[in-house]
């Protein structure tokens, strides 16, 4: 009896999640719109930041920009020219037994790489390291000077 039930979730998990191949599209929420701030430099130089947007609002619009949910996974990374690197951070958070402490300190979680004149993106968070297309106009605002000037 419990082979028959093993042997039933193994076919419908196969059945459900095989027959997806048609769009990928990011089903975990990789945390973006928990970040605080955001780090902006380039690949030329990634030592140098270039600006930081630290003010709630402007992350807040900026995570809203990027249109995640329109984002599509690509199997294989952009050939053209990387451009700008975000580092998104979060407040770190206080594990049992540590003290709490009013100064808690930032932690990065996740990196997003541009790609010069490409609708090509790389995401890198602690758990996972995708590539992705996405739509054309998030592409242009990532890669326009302006938007990294605050």
């Amino acid at each position: 009896m419990m082979k028959k039930v093993c042997m039933l979730l193994i076919f419908v998990s196969v059945f459900l999640f095989g027959c997806s191949n048609e769009k990928k599209d990011l089903k975990e929420n990789p945390g973006l719109d928990k970040s605080e701030k955001i780090e902006v430099s380039s690949e030329e130089n990634p030592e140098l930041v270039l600006s930081v947007i630290d003010n709630q609002d402007e992350v807040n619009e900026f995570v809203n920009t990027l249109e995640i949910n329109k984002w599509r996974i690509v199997d294989t990374p952009s050939t053209s020219t990387k451009e700008y690197i975000y580092k998104m951070y979060q407040e770190d958070t206080v594990k049992r037994g540590e003290p709490n402490t009013d100064e808690k300190g930032l932690k990065q979680i996740a990196t997003i790489i541009t790609y010069k004149d490409s609708p090509y993106i790389e995401l890198r968070t602690k758990i996972m390291h995708l590539y992705f297309k996405v739509p054309k106009d998030v592409a242009e605002y990532l890669s326009n000077k302006e938007n990294q000037k605050y």
